[in-house]
Order: structure tokens, then sequence, then C-alpha cells
């Protein structure tokens, strides 16, 4: 008896410091192993896919939102480094379609890449194992219909096609991996700070 309490004790105590994961989806988005292409045709619509990326993992974070809660909307963009899980979310359209859902994970959003630009940055360090990412490809990001917030545990999305194209839209999400000690994630310069300095 008292083994077993011990081994339950335990396991609560460390339960807050694991690594973060997406614990549910709502809408159009369904949850996947990371796959072997991170890409049309490979993953093809009419909902959008998400999977765990990288896990407990220490480095640098390039993101168009540093600011949490915040949206595409007013973004602030910026550097962070800490030690973070990322998580991946790709929808594929091939007609003007539209779709809509949240994904939730077990700890907070500390970060969320959506354009070309730091979704290719972040690619090798940050993306899932196995998998191939279109790194480089134009166009990968979300496009200027896509509307992405973020708050507290979630993200949320709506993603829109276009006409006679194929339309991909993808962004990386980034969540705090708690530490005994406080804050695992500090802020190493913001993107709008090294502008105003630079004029």
């Amino acid at each position: 008896m008292k083994t077993t309490l011990a081994t339950l004790t335990v396991l609560l105590a460390a339960a807050p410091f694991g690594s973060a994961a997406i614990t549910s989806t709502l809408g159009g988005c369904v949850q996947i192993s990371p796959p072997a292409v991170a890409d049309f045709p490979t993953l093809n619509g009419p909902f959008a896919q998400c999977w765990d990326e990288q896990q407990n993992r220490t480095g640098v974070v390039q993101a168009d939102l540093i600011s949490i809660p915040g949206s595409n909307s007013f973004p602030v963009p910026g550097v962070l480094f800490g030690t973070c899980d990322s998580h991946f979310i790709h929808w594929t359209a091939s007609s003007v379609q539209q779709v809509s859902g949240t994904v939730f994970f077990n700890n907070p959003v500390v970060a969320v890449a959506w354009g070309d630009n730091f979704l290719d940055l972040t690619d090798s360090a940050w993306g899932a194992g196995g998998t191939i990412y279109p790194t480089g490809q134009i166009g990968r990001g979300i496009n200027a219909a896509a509307l992405v917030s973020a708050a507290g545990n979630m993200v949320h999305f709506q993603y829109t096609g276009v006409s006679g194209a194929i339309e991909i839209e993808q962004l990386r999400v980034w969540t705090q991996v708690p530490t005994p000690g406080g804050c695992s994630v500090a802020a190493i310069g913001g993107l709008a700070a090294l502008r105003r300095k630079r004029r």
C-alpha cells in the first residue's frame, strides 16, 4: 500500500512537468501521426491535419507571433529561446473551400509561425524526425484570407482555398515545457525592437 501511494505521489508530482502534446481537436481538424511528407498530395483535405513534432527541445524559436494571446491580425514577431515542444497544422484545398478548427494542447502556447520564412527557418530544428517538409516552397504559409489566433493552450484557425489552385496552409506551434524553476522560455529579441534600433 505504501509503495503504491509513493508511486502515485511521484507520478502526480511529475505530471505537470511532462512534455506538452496535442490533447484534442475541434471542428475541421484531425490529429495524425507525423506523416512521411508534410505536403500535397500526401496530405489532402477536406480536414486539416495536426501532429506533434519535437518534444522537450531546447533551442531558438523564430516566429510570426510571440505575444500570446494574439493573432495574425496584429502579430508580434520575434525570437525566443527556451525549452519547448513543437506541433504542426497543415491543410490542403483544391478549390474554394473553407475549414475552421481548434487545436488544444496540455501546456500554454508561446509562439506560432505561419510565414514561409519562419517555417523554412524552423523546419530542420523543430520538424518531426522522418518527416519531409516543403522547405523553400513558395506559398506554403497561410494566405491573406486566413485567420489564426492563439490564447492559453489553444490555437484556432480558419483557412480559405483559392480558386483554380491547390492551396496549402501551414503553421507551426510551440508550447511551453514547464520546469520546476519557473518559465522555460525567454525572449532574446523582438524583430520590431530590432527594426526600431536600426532607424
